[in-house]
């Protein structure tokens, strides 16, 4: 069996769990059965030992397993497929790097983890501990209204039960049972607890504080093979010991494994109950309303209506009626939100009911509890992880909160006049909706699992009237991790040609449209290259809003007060005010070439209202205008007075990106192999970010393509700063996306009336400690650009280029510098409170002088401390009596305490007796209740200005977002111009600086590689070096009969000729992104655009054949290349007839040669074009060299041997029998296909002698040439 894996016994791996971090483990034997895998094929699964301070061990499905080479390797640094930051895991890297310099058997010896695991049967690689949870009491009571629920036993292997202790937060009994109020019995005070709903609480907290406890109610994890570690915890006694706390470090520990495992390796889990004993049908399969074919939405409609909403439900009302108070609640949301999982809140954990319970064990591995309706759930801590592996499943997630206490609840009954068993519970609401396009990464949702952008995009289309087929599109797309929006409105050809490059450069997880006005090509793209993204179409006017609404909503709500100065006029970003029209000083009126990017701006803006993040995003006021890249693309052959410009980009479309294998490749669609995997090695997310900015839209102005040329040297000449500056690097967070959090944290409009503000966390000390965290790290990721910039400051004066010089000088030192001073600001921050407690405790004490709201009410708070001092002196002076002190606590505090002996004095009319005891009375006066109020008062202001101290310190730090942004900028293109000088100063063989230069009318278009390779494929499959070529077009010194700017290339089967074009795609691509490109000479006028069309595939989701699709693209080519563009044809007209390909390959070689005069790359296996060309002076010929031994009638006998070179002239042949022989066709098929050839060519070859008698038979006399040509055409037959 172990045959069929590549691993075995000693070997060190890295082993992944679904929602877990990589871990380093040791292949090992099991400790029992003696075999290290289990199961065959894709079912593999190998046993490991996971390194960890307490050794654990468990089963890992084969395909979740990478070799471990290091925690030295690319992809355990930052950036790198296994990096993490993670304590824990850094120590196990550590342990595995010690076990890799040693042999097996030594390796072997570490395995020590062989203790038996309860769940170890399940044979699964879930690392999941029980710890005491918390629960609400409306939880326990849930119980009343489902069946009864017998004791769950132990597991096969213990019968032993597990018994945790139980807390409960004071809540109301409001999802089942009845509303009296929960009274445990004396008796049962100190039961033990339970085991929580679902899944164990890995971060749940100490339980050291006064509890209610819960008479017993048994909830059982048999959650298939959790991975057991040993609890730290021992089960307690006796009822009346006090429960331990989980220490920090053990929770840290845990916390690593605690998330659900591989959905490959979940087998079929049925939480607290078995299959025996759980119900053959759930309660709400059994509601006739909620079956497919009888379901409407809110408004009662069927499915089959054409305005249905899928994403409501209708609930009869007296359905209703007969809930308990809190399960008709959470049908209330769910009909609103039917397409949402809702993770509905109660007490310390979130509960999933009816069919999102079904979602949660089949997707996230729950377990269901016991009874007649479907219900699992977990701990509130780990919401991040449960919530985003259904995110990225393409669920949409709803976290429902309890937003007032059971004490708020009772005050608001009491002032309502008729109350019901409805108002008696505690109010519930949404407080946010997660969405592939919507994950901003807060505190409780976790952090990013990769580093380049996902994009949400809102799109209207319109036809144009002017023209049959063009149409105009209105965009906007936001990153909502950074709080980027994109807006913009273009025009667009029939083939949708610029849309399908936005989404090519912006790809998008998420699309929202208006429903029913989109046109069939939009639907087309939609479900091709776009299937694989959630599409949602909004309702027109209601949400998706026209211009005039999105603009009155913008102003309405005040998003842009803060970010915005008041005097400027209209309250809108400079991007949108400009997209509003002149006449409207109010700023309501768009503009007339901007009315459908605003109405695209008022349904992205309604859905993340629906998301509740409209508020954190928006007040960003971080807008940039989308212009599609060929919007200065000039069709001449004159001068490229555009290419001055240094905005000026080169167009790279969709089909070009797929086809020269940018971003992905064409195999499995991930990054391996192509150009953005060979060429990034940025250190920051942010840089990784920017270089792919910088692949999409490559340069054309040669002035500043040489002067990103200039700072990779620069850069290469000073190796030990680079040394060090990139040990810096390496120590930064994704500051871009911390900041984006900052603002988050600090928005006064979020923390004003958004739910979450109101919303009860149980896990508030540990969010907040996060947000210190994330804030803090911030702070010293800002430290560390400021070395950077200290470290490149000695050498700054000699380098030559202009872009190295702005990001790597300081503004303050020099008005061209575009690096902000931030020593000062980061100096404040350091002062401002001590960190390190603030990191322990979660909370912020600001130090005197950096809140001024709470230095006042610590000022009047002294200020009234020591009135009353004063004051008492004066009473000691004036009754005489010198032992008279205050008394009192809280309100009735500063109580003048006087002995007896000295009350049958007169005293002032005005004490007040407020208490006695023996001895001595205590009076008031109205000095000091007005004294005291003061001092209360300021108690209070000191006391609100504490709580809400991070918000305004985070608000105060975004304050100066600009100069953060600014920085982290200047720092994402050092980032990128190091990793540009990294590969070229690394490359295998030759590299050379590209030399672009301005086409003139004495410089026409051109392109010159010499020794050029493919910059992705250093050998070749056999282990030789690749082979360069020359690739020259449009260059004079190499024609003989003038300027060719088209070369036909032939060549064998399997020759290179797809990777010669491709390879001429990606060099120039490199060369104008400012890149040492792999080759000897690299000189080229700018390219303002790259077209390929190449390889032969259908778009089966879009209902276009193989042929379609090359004419599709073809015609692309005809329409849009200009003089200065490079076009790459692979073997035009295969998708047809010989002789209809044949036509169309002829005229398109025309058209591209004669007419548009752009440099061209044109591979055909159609010989008569070769013929018919070679005598054309704008049409070049070569080919792909091979070597042919023993060319005979039987192609079996002949051995073809690829050179891979590029060379003149056409090849005679294209060898297709040898591809087929290396495919192994059967040999007889060979012999007949040579036999049916052989009779083409010469039926052929009969056609064109005929033609040629005919042709000399009209002329009146027949010279040599054309004599020859008779005899040479008759030999060959």
């Amino acid at each position: 069996m172990s045959s069929s894996c590549d691993f075995s016994p000693g070997d060190l791996v890295w082993a992944k769990m679904e929602g877990y971090p990589w871990w380093p483990c040791l292949v090992y034997n099991h400790p029992f059965d003696g075999t290290f895998i289990r199961e065959k094929g894709k079912s593999a699964r190998v046993h490991v030992q996971f390194f960890d301070d307490s050794p654990t061990r468990g089963w890992v499905s084969r395909r979740l397993l990478k070799p471990y080479t290091g925690s030295k390797s690319k992809e355990a640094q930052k950036g790198g497929h296994f990096y993490s930051s993670k304590p824990e895991i850094l120590r196990a890297m550590q342990r595995a790097d010690e076990a890799l310099n040693k042999d097996k058997i030594k390796r072997l010896e570490l395995a020590v983890c062989d203790e038996p695991s309860e769940p170890e049967e399940e044979e699964e690689t879930e690392a999941g501990a029980t710890y005491a949870s918390d629960k609400s009491e409306e939880e326990n009571e849930i119980e009343s209204e489902e069946e009864v629920r017998p004791k769950v036993q132990g597991s096969r292997r213990s019968s032993r039960q597990i018994k945790k202790r139980r807390v409960i937060s004071d809540s109301e009994s409001d999802i089942g049972g009845s509303d009296v109020e929960f009274k445990p019995d004396a008796k049962e005070e100190g039961s033990s607890d339970e085991i929580s709903s679902g899944v164990g609480d890995s971060d749940s907290e100490g339980l050291d504080s006064p509890v209610k406890v819960a008479p017993k109610r048994k909830r059982m994890i048999t959650g298939n093979g959790s991975l057991k570690r040993k609890s730290s915890r021992k089960e307690m006694p006796s009822a009346t010991k006090r429960a331990t706390g989980i220490s920090s470090e053990t929770k840290n520990t845990l916390s690593a494994f605690s998330a659900p495992q591989n959905s490959e390796s979940q087998a079929h889990v049925s939480g607290g109950c078995d299959d025996s004993s759980r119900p053959t049908i759930w309660y709400h399969e059994t509601l006739e309303w909620l079956k497919e074919e009888k379901r409407r939405d809110k408004h009662r409609r069927r499915p089959d209506h054409p305005d249905f909403d899928a994403s409501t439900l209708y609930v009869p009302e007296d359905f209703l009626n007969s809930c308990t108070p809190g399960m008709r609640k959470w049908w209330q949301i769910k009909s609103q939100n039917f397409d949402l999982v809702i993770f509905y809140k109660v007490g310390k954990f979130y509960e999933l009911y009816h069919m999102d319970a079904l979602t949660g064990v089949s997707e996230l591995g729950l377990v269901f509890m016991k009874g007649n309706w479907a219900h699992s759930g977990f701990p509130e801590i780990a919401f991040g992880r449960y919530s985003d592996s259904l995110v990225q499943k393409g669920y949409k997630v709803a976290r429902v909160e309890q937003t007032e206490t059971p004490e708020m609840m009772e005050a608001r009954c009491r002032k309502m006049a008729h109350i019901s068993k409805y108002d008696r519970v505690v109010r519930r609401e949404i407080c946010r909706v997660i969405t592939k396009g919507t994950q901003t990464y807060s505190v409780l949702e976790g952090d990013p699992s990769e580093n380049y952008s996902k994009y949400l995009l809102s799109l209207k289309e319109k036809e144009d009237d002017s023209s049959g087929h063009a149409r105009v599109y209105g965009v906007c797309f936001v990153d909502t991790s950074l709080g980027k929006f994109f807006i913009g409105q273009f025009s667009d050809d029939r083939h949708c040609s610029r849309f399908r490059t936005l989404v090519a450069h912006y790809p998008p997880v998420q699309v929202l449209f208006e429903k029913g006005n989109l046109s069939v090509e939009t639907k087309m793209i939609l479900k091709g290259s776009l299937s694989s993204s959630l599409q949602e179409g909004l309702i027109p006017g209601s949400q998706f809003w026209d211009a005039a609404k999105t603009l009155r909503t913008l102003l309405e709500e005040g998003y842009f007060t803060d970010k915005l100065n008041e005097d400027s006029g209209v309250m809108l970003p400079q991007v949108l005010k400009g997209m509003t029209s002149e006449s409207d000083s109010v700023g309501l009126t768009p503009g007339e070439k901007s009315e459908l990017a605003l109405s695209a701006l008022g349904g992205c803006v309604f859905y993340l209202k629906k998301c509740l993040i409209d508020q954190e995003l928006l007040s960003m006021a971080n807008f940039e205008e989308y212009i599609p890249l060929d919007s200065d693309t000039v069709r001449a052959t004159g001068p490229g007075a555009v290419f001055a410009k240094a905005s000026q980009r080169m167009v790279l479309d969709a089909v070009t990106l797929n086809n020269l294998e940018i971003f992905l490749n064409g195999t499995n669609g991930s990054t391996e192999g192509t150009l953005l995997d060979k060429i990034d090695t940025c250190y920051t997310p942010f840089g990784k970010r920017l270089l792919k900015q910088w692949l999409c839209a490559p340069l054309c102005n040669p002035y500043v393509i040489s002067d990103r040329l200039d700072a990779i040297e620069d850069l290469m000449v000073v190796p030990d700063k680079i040394s060090e500056v990139v040990d810096l690097l390496k120590k930064l967070p994704d500051l871009e996306r911390l900041l984006s959090k900052i603002h988050n944290v600090g928005s006064p409009l979020k923390s004003q009336n958004h739910p979450d503000s109101r919303a009860i966390m149980y896990e508030e000390t540990t969010y907040s400690k996060k947000k210190i965290i994330d804030f803090l790290s911030a702070l010293e990721g800002f430290k560390v650009l400021c070395k950077i910039i200290g470290v490149m400051e000695e050498v700054i004066d000699d380098f030559k280029s202009k872009i190295l010089k702005q990001v790597l000088t300081l503004q303050a030192k020099n008005p061209e510098g575009r690096f902000p001073d931030l020593t000062l600001e980061l100096n404040r921050w350091d002062t401002a409170f001590d960190h390190e407690k603030a990191r322990k405790t979660g909370l912020i004490t600001p130090k005197a002088g950096f809140d001024s709201d709470y230095d006042q009410a610590l000022a009047d708070i002294r200020e009234n401390e020591q009135s009353l001092l004063e004051y008492l002196e004066k009473q000691r002076s004036r009754i005489g009596c010198r032992t008279i002190v205050y008394w009192g606590i809280g309100r009735n505090r500063y109580q003048l305490e006087i002995p007896e002996n000295f009350i049958t004095r007169n005293l002032p009319e005005e004490y007040e007796l407020k208490s006695t005891k023996k001895g001595c009375k205590r009076y008031w006066t109205k000095t000091i209740e007005k004294k005291l109020a003061n001092l209360i008062n300021a108690e209070e202001r000191r006391d609100v200005s504490l709580k809400d101290c991070m918000r305004r310190l985070f608000y105060n730090f975004d304050k100066n977002y600009k100069d953060w942004q600014a920085a982290v900028e200047c720092i994402a293109v050092l980032d990128v111009l190091l990793c540009l000088a990294n590969y070229s100063r690394g490359g295998d063989g030759p590299m050379c600086r590209p030399e672009i230069l301005l086409p003139e009318e004495d410089t026409p278009p051109f392109l010159d590689l010499k020794g050029s390779r493919h910059p992705c494929i250093t050998k070749t499959f056999f282990g030789d070096d690749f082979i360069p070529n020359d690739i020259l077009i449009g260059c004079e010194e190499e024609e003989e009969n003038g300027k060719a700017y088209c070369v036909l290339v032939t060549g064998p089967n399997m020759g290179g000729k797809s990777t010669l074009m491709r390879q001429a795609g990606l060099l120039v691509v490199m060369a104008q992104m400012g890149c040492y490109v792999p080759a000897e000479v690299c000189r080229l006028t700018p390219i303002d655009r790259v077209f390929t069309r190449l390889g032969a595939s259908d778009r089966i989701m879009s209902g276009e054949s193989t042929f379609f699709v090359e004419l599709s693209e073809t015609a692309s080519i005809l329409k849009h290349a200009t003089a200065h563009s490079l076009v790459l044809v692979d073997e035009l007209g295969r998708g047809t007839a010989t002789f209809d390909g044949t036509a169309i390959a002829n005229a398109v070689v025309k058209e591209l040669a004669e007419n548009i005069k752009c440099r061209t790359l044109f591979s055909t296996h159609y010989h008569s074009l070769v013929e018919d060309y070679s005598q054309n002076v704008a049409v070049r010929l070569g080919h792909m060299a091979c070597m042919v031994e023993n060319e005979c009638e039987d192609p079996s006998q002949e051995t073809i041997t690829f050179l891979y070179k590029f060379i003149k002239g056409a090849c005679p042949k294209s060898y297709g029998f040898n591809a087929a022989r290396l495919a192994n066709l059967p040999e007889e098929v060979i012999q007949k296909g040579h036999r049916k050839a052989r009779e083409f060519e010469k039926m052929t070859q009969s056609l064109r002698l005929f033609r040629e008698v005919c042709l000399a038979s009209e002329r009146s006399t027949v010279d040599a040439e054309a004599v020859r040509k008779l005899l040479t055409l008759i030999e060959e037959l």
